[in-house]
């Protein structure tokens, strides 16, 4: 290196000024440096301009030669083999450095969408231009190799490439510190592994069940039951202990009408004492229909803390029977409360015929409660506005 040389003109510059006075010899200290930094910012700025332009330069590129043969082969209603689809795509193995991963990767999810959209994706094709393009190797060495923000992306890309993925790829990331990682690939596993699939939703999921953790599982569950049925999620109540997930589980049991689980939750509902989740008991019954609940519930009632007494107002609007229907008119004439009155008027009115008809009845059982008849008033003015 020439550092003699270099060190001749710093004390040459030094011993130029040094007779001048210290704001001189400071200020063109200062302008060297700043002429320093602008000479660096003007070569970056260069650099990083060139790179984006050759990177937009090769995703057109990708795009132009992939894009219509991808189209073609996951549209088409013939199965392709590897070495068919490999000609088809114009694809050189012998030359992949040529073509960036990232960039194919970006071209074949779009299509992939796309072709979905329409109803005309060929599931064998695609899978088999993955295995063409060798895009799952790409992106599980990232998962194992590279740092948090790039293993993040990569997470997330095979989620949306929905092929499958190695559980041992996985194993380091689904107990990594950082929550995002940790999360993401416990929900890849739950949706993609086929050995073991609900293993983590025997331990809660994760310690932090959060409201995206429950959008990503309840994706994932709703994947899982259009493959497949789904095993009875019961279970995954009675060995919790996490009341924000066995709150996420009984909502789940009723959205997938698992009627199987009806008898067991009228069990839990004797043991569990938050009020929450036994609130929810109740609804789920109610989604799953289960009128042979319907008198242990209304025996319940007068016992049962606020919450879960609206729980079992909601659910006997559900449950269309002579019984329940003169157990809300009972419970909207003793009751003092305006707020749980509407609740109890509007379960009445999910009666249908009769229940208008009894809405009718205690509108006239009114003589001077103006408050009450604003109240019928409006239960009747919804239902005309549900009607239009």
């Amino acid at each position: 290196m020439y550092y003699d040389y270099y060190f001749y003109y710093l004390s040459y510059l030094s011993s130029l000024y040094n007779g001048y006075p210290l704001i001189i010899r400071m200020t063109v200290f200062m302008v060297m440096i700043l002429a320093l930094l602008t000479v660096f910012g003007m070569l970056r700025l260069a650099y990083i301009g060139i790179k984006i332009h050759l990177r937009e330069k090769g995703k057109v590129k990708t795009k132009t030669h992939f894009e219509e043969k991808l189209m073609f082969v996951m549209k088409s209603k013939t199965n392709y083999d590897v070495e068919e689809i490999q000609q088809l795509l114009e694809y050189d193995i012998a030359n992949t450095k040529r073509w960036n991963p990232e960039m194919i990767t970006d071209v074949v999810l779009t299509v992939k969408n796309t072709v979905y959209k329409q109803g005309e994706l060929n599931e064998i094709n695609y899978k088999n231009c993955l295995a063409v393009l060798s895009l799952m190797g790409f992106w599980e060495k990232r998962i194992r190799t590279s740092g948090v923000d790039r293993r993040k992306v990569a997470l997330q890309i095979v989620g949306d490439m929905d092929n499958g993925v190695n559980s041992g790829v996985l194993s380091k990331s689904t107990f990594h510190k950082n929550r995002y990682i940790r999360k993401t690939a416990r929900d890849l596993y739950t949706s993609q592994d086929t050995y073991n699939p609900f293993r983590f939703m025997e331990e809660n999921f994760d310690e932090e069940f959060t409201q995206l953790d429950k959008l990503r599982l309840h994706a994932t569950l709703v994947k899982r039951s259009i493959s497949g049925k789904l095993p009875n999620l019961m279970r995954w109540v009675n060995s919790s202990k996490n009341p924000n997930y066995i709150l996420f589980i009984l909502k789940e049991i009723g959205h997938f009408k698992q009627y199987e689980a009806a008898h067991s939750l009228i069990g839990f509902l004797e043991k569990n004492e938050n009020r929450d989740v036994r609130a929810q008991v109740v609804l789920t019954l109610g989604e799953l229909q289960y009128h042979e609940c319907a008198s242990d519930l209304i025996a319940r009632y007068a016992l049962e803390s606020t919450v879960v007494r609206g729980a079992i107002i909601k659910t006997m609007g559900k449950f269309v029977g002579k019984t329940t229907l003169a157990f809300l008119v009972d419970a909207y004439r003793i009751t003092e409360d305006a707020n749980t009155k509407l609740l109890i008027a509007r379960s009445i009115r999910n009666h249908g015929h009769e229940g208008d008809v009894r809405l009718k009845q205690l509108k006239g059982e009114i003589q001077n409660n103006e408050r009450e008849h604003i109240l019928l008033n409006q239960v009747f003015a919804e239902k005309t506005m549900v009607s239009r």
